[in-house]
């Protein structure tokens, strides 16, 4: 437990002097044969199964900074999460289960429940770097040298997938619309037992004001 502290601090005080603690992804040269679906298909979120996570978390919101260790069970194939998260201490901050439409609150601490909304913000979070939206292959494709970028709109909002790096692996979902205004990033894509995931994940809602920051410290399946 001590070495999880020291761990959270040093991660607390890396994004205090740095925009994005993680390496930018390469500049690579994508191929002009890509197709939409072949992009769709290879977003990591995007295989079937049931994944546990081990993470570290800073969440920053309204001027509150939370950093905390998160254990999560990744349903993809039912499309559900649900999270537990512990402070440096050990403590639980709280346990959430989330789905495509809908968030169910199992336990909250009651000094986080006093920051306004924290629930929500976080289910958000969680919905939108696991579980949806993702690209099915029907966006429209734009390629650059380096970038491929599926877009997907109707009259109140549009959807941005983009790719990049090495292997034309997703880098970016960002959404404008009526009532949202976010951007999730991935960094740092590593192998481990077969399964391709970023290690670093932001997100930044610019209309709620709050940033997700997230280290996934292990990936593992656990359906098999």
């Amino acid at each position: 437990m001590k070495k999880q502290c020291v761990i959270l601090s040093l991660l607390l005080a890396l994004t205090a002097c740095s925009g994005v603690p993680f390496v930018m992804p390469d500049t690579v040269a994508v191929r002009s044969d890509v197709t939409a679906t072949q992009l769709a298909t290879s977003v990591w979120t995007a295989q079937q199964g049931v994944f546990q996570l081990r993470q570290t978390v800073l969440f920053e919101f309204r001027g509150a900074r939370v950093p905390m260790a998160g254990l999560m069970r990744l349903d993809l194939t039912q499309g559900q999460v649900r999270l537990v998260a512990l402070n440096d201490l050990g403590v639980k901050l709280f346990d959430l289960e989330v789905t495509q439409i809908g968030e169910q609150q199992h336990y909250l601490l009651p000094d986080i429940a006093k920051i306004p909304h924290f629930t929500e913000a976080v289910a958000a979070s969680v919905r939108r770097v696991f579980l949806t939206p993702r690209p099915d292959g029907s966006e429209t494709l734009r390629l650059t040298a380096s970038r491929c970028q599926l877009t997907r709109s109707n009259p109140s909002r549009e959807i941005r997938f983009t790719f990049g790096g090495n292997g034309s692996q997703l880098l970016a979902t960002e959404v404008d619309g009526d009532q949202e205004d976010w951007m999730a990033r991935y960094f740092e894509y590593q192998t481990a037992e077969t399964i391709l995931y970023p290690r670093g994940i932001v997100l930044d809602d610019r209309i709620a004001g709050y940033r997700l920051t997230l280290w996934q410290e292990e990936v593992k399946r656990i359906d098999e």
